[in-house]
């Protein structure tokens, strides 16, 4: 049974703020008056077209309708800690749900409400979600040009106040010249997009603790770690022995934390 991600966080003892899809007239987040992140001018205005763009719908298994995921959002100092319901049907679903997309705004992530297959040709997201996949919408993954650098290290994302001078941002590509499919290395076949570096599989989905970079097409730039894929409790056993409990994880309901950056 899917657990929505409302339920979750109030079992944690958050504060939630729902994301409305028209935008708030007094936003809290990232990007109000306290959030800085002006924009440095747009990266692109124009689609690009999706490299492999038919083995990408293929070998992805995108799929044609909405996914019906729900994305809440916290104030988090700063920033925003956004939950993200990116279960897509239970992993053992023979015909997954779709991808949760998303885009950054000032009063948090706010859901996309677009199919996989529309996604391939849409600049209105920045960032989607499925079961332990993030893809940003670049490269293989869209016809935006949205980018990530993992920062060096294991960096404080609370300490992370302004955005590296030249980060090595990339694209999603993780289709070969030829359209063959690159592998992330977790003996998982997922694939090696811009944000995959955020979990290891020792036996579970574990926190790497890295901190990426993302610059949007608008120019604006924002810090983001990933801190859960399971509930509380199922994450801090990942974490410490590299396993999980055969029921009730939460498993793919993701928390992130993010926030703009001047």
């Amino acid at each position: 049974m899917r657990t929505s991600p409302a339920s979750l966080l109030v079992a944690a003892g958050f504060a939630l703020v729902a994301v409305c899809a028209c935008g708030s007239e007094d936003p809290v987040g990232p990007g109000g008056a306290e959030g800085g992140g002006l924009p440095a001018g747009p990266v692109c205005t124009e689609p690009t077209p999706v490299p492999c763009e038919d083995e990408v719908f293929q070998q992805m298994n995108l799929q044609d309708a909405v996914a019906p995921g729900e994305i809440v959002n916290e104030q988090d100092g700063a920033g925003i800690r956004s939950l993200v319901d990116a279960t897509a049907g239970g992993p053992f679903a023979s015909e997954p749900d779709a991808y949760v997309y998303a885009r950054f705004t000032d009063a948090g992530l706010e859901k996309v409400e677009i199919s996989d297959e529309a996604s391939l040709q849409s600049m209105d997201w920045d960032i989607a979600f499925r079961r332990y996949i993030v893809r940003i919408n670049s490269g293989h993954s869209g016809p935006s040009c949205v980018t990530a650098a993992r920062l060096p290290g294991t960096p404080d994302y609370d300490g992370i106040t302004e955005a590296p001078g030249e980060p090595r941002l990339r694209s999603d590509e993780y289709f070969t010249e030829s359209c063959r499919l690159i592998p992330d290395g977790s003996g998982l076949d997922s694939p090696a997009t811009a944000l995959s570096g955020y979990w290891t599989y020792p036996g579970c989905v574990k926190m790497t603790g890295l901190v990426y970079v993302l610059q949007l097409a608008d120019g604006r730039r924002l810090k983001l770690t990933v801190t859960h894929f399971y509930n509380e409790q199922t994450q801090a056993q990942c974490q410490e022995t590299g396993m999980i409990p055969m029921e009730d994880t939460g498993s793919a309901n993701f928390q992130i934390r993010w926030a703009f950056l001047p």
